[in-house]
C-alpha cells in the first residue's frame, strides 16, 4: 500500500492529533507542508491538537511555536505536553515529598507542588529525570549516548529511588548535532535495565490521553494520532483506541535505517507496532 496524503483522510476523522518533533518540527526547522495541512483541517471544522512529550509547559510552547508559524486558533486548537500532565499531578498531590533532580533540572513542574527539592538523593522520596545534559559553563550540552550518566544512575538504583520520567521519548533531534540526542526516555530505559523502578507521564501512557480527551465527546476511532515514533506516538494512539498515522520523517525512519531495513511498513511489522496509515 502506498503512502497516503493526510488530507485525503480528513473525512474519516473528527480529531487530528499531531506530535511535534519529527512531525511538524525537525529540531532545526519546520517540516514543510504541515503548517498548511493543519490550517486546512482547522478551516474545515476538524479539531486539531498538538500533543508533545516535552517537559516544557504548554503556555511556553504555544509562544515558541507561534514564533515558528503555528498559531493557536489558526493551525490548532490545543497544545498539551507531558509536562502539563506531570505538573498537574504534582500540584494535586498533597503529600510532602522530597525529591532530587537528575540531569538538567526543572523548576516549573514543581512550582505549585508541596514537594521539597534536595541537593542530594539520599533522603529523597523520588528522583526526577531531567534532560540528560551537563552544564558546560555557558550552555547545556547534549549527548548522543547515555554513557556519561551511567555511574550516577547506578548509584541511584543502589539507593532504591523511584525515578519519575515526564518525557518518555528516548531520542530527539536538536540543534547541537545532526543525529538525535538522548532524552529522558533513554534515562528511564537505562534505569529500568539497571533494576530501578520508573513512573512515566506522557505518550504512550494513558495518563496524557485521559488528560487531553476526558471532556471530548468523540469516539476514539474518530481520532487520528499522527506521529514519527512507533514506541510512543503509534503505540500510545493504538492503546487508546485511536487510529494512527506514521510519518516518513523522524525517529521511526532513522531506526529503520539503523536496523538495515528500507521499507517502513515492513519495519513496523517487525517491531510489532503497526500504524493504520503511512503518510
Amino acid at each position: 500500500m502506498p503512502a497516503q496524503n493526510l488530507l485525503d483522510l480528513q473525512e474519516n476523522f473528527d480529531v487530528f492529533v499531531f506530535d511535534i518533533y519529527g512531525v511538524i518540527w525537525d529540531g532545526k526547522k519546520v517540516i514543510a507542508g504541515y503548517d498548511e495541512v493543519m490550517k486546512q483541517l482547522v478551516a474545515v471544522g476538524k479539531q486539531v491538537v498538538i500533543m508533545s512529550n516535552s517537559t516544557a509547559l504548554s503556555v511556553s510552547q504555544e509562544q515558541v511555536y507561534a514564533g515558528r508559524g503555528f498559531i493557536k486558533g489558526v493551525h490548532y486548537h490545543r497544545l498539551v505536553t507531558s509536562g502539563d500532565v506531570a505538573e498537574a499531578h504534582f500540584a494535586q498531590d498533597k503529600r510532602k515529598l522530597k525529591f532530587y533532580q537528575f540531569g538538567r533540572p526543572s523548576k516549573v513542574l514543581f512550582a505549585h507542588s508541596g514537594y521539597e527539592e534536595l541537593a542530594s538523593p539520599q533522603e529523597a522520596d523520588f528522583v526526577y529525570a531531567g534532560v540528560p545534559q551537563t552544564w558546560e559553563g555557558d550552555y547545556w550540552k547534549d549527548y548522543l549516548t547515555m554513557e556519561p550518566f551511567v555511574p550516577e544512575l547506578e548509584c541511584l538504583v543502589k539507593l532504591s529511588k523511584t525515578l519519575v520520567c515526564a518525557n518518555p521519548d528516548c531520542r530527539a533531534f536538536e540543534n547541537q548535532y545532526d543525529e538525535p540526542v538522548v532524552r529522558q526516555g533513554s534515562v528511564a530505559e537505562l534505569y529500568e535495565k539497571l533494576g530501578g523502578k520508573v513512573i512515566y507521564f506522557g505518550k504512550p501512557y494513558r495518563n496524557i490521553y485521559d488528560f487531553v480527551f476526558q471532556k471530548v465527546k468523540v469516539p476514539h476511532n474518530r481520532m487520528l494520532m499522527v506521529g514519527d515514533t512507533l514506541e510512543t506516538d503509534i503505540k500510545g494512539g493504538r492503546d487508546y483506541g485511536m487510529k494512527t498515522a506514521l510519518t516518513q520523517t523522524g525517529i521511526a525512519v532513522l531506526k529503520m535505517k539503523e536496523a538495515g531495513e528500507t521499507d517502513l511498513r515492513k519495519y513496523a511489522q517487525k517491531v510489532g507496532i503497526i500504524p493504520d496509515y503511512i503518510i
